[in-house]
Order: structure tokens, then C-alpha cells, then sequence
């Protein structure tokens, strides 16, 4: 069952959207934002990025809403 819903929700999640998902590891977030920083070093552009820890942010999950955001995704 677990691995039906990875499944479903894969299925609708945009490349980008890595961590913790199958064939997707931290490393390959790690590369992209390297290679923006040296862009931007190079195209001499200013650049301003946000890490946010979503955890201490937003404490516990709301389960009402995370019920309704796998509904929206058709995960039973």
C-alpha cells in the first residue's frame, strides 16, 4: 500500500521536488544550487536564497490537511 501511494504522489510532483523521493538524493540539490551560485557569480547578478526548516516553522503536521491534499491527489 505504502508503495502504491509513493507511487501516486510521484506521479504528480514536478522533477525539482527531490528529497526523499525514489532515484532522487540530496546531492542532486546540492549540485543545482551550486551551479546557480556560480552563475550568478559569474553573470555578476545578485542572488538572495531561503532555506526555511519546515519543521520548526510549521510544528506538526495538520492531518486534516494532509488528508485533503491526498485527496486532491486521488491517493485513497
Amino acid at each position: 500500500m505504502l508503495n502504491w501511494m509513493k507511487d501516486s504522489v510521484d506521479a504528480q510532483l514536478r522533477d525539482q521536488q527531490a528529497g526523499f523521493r525514489k532515484d532522487r538524493w540530496c546531492t542532486d540539490q546540492i549540485v543545482t544550487l551550486r551551479i546557480i551560485v556560480e552563475q550568478s557569480v559569474e553573470w555578476n547578478l545578485s542572488l538572495y536564497i531561503n532555506f526555511i526548516d519546515y519543521e520548526k516553522a510549521f510544528g506538526s503536521v495538520d492531518r486534516g490537511t494532509l488528508w485533503k491534499f491526498l485527496r486532491h491527489y486521488d491517493v485513497p
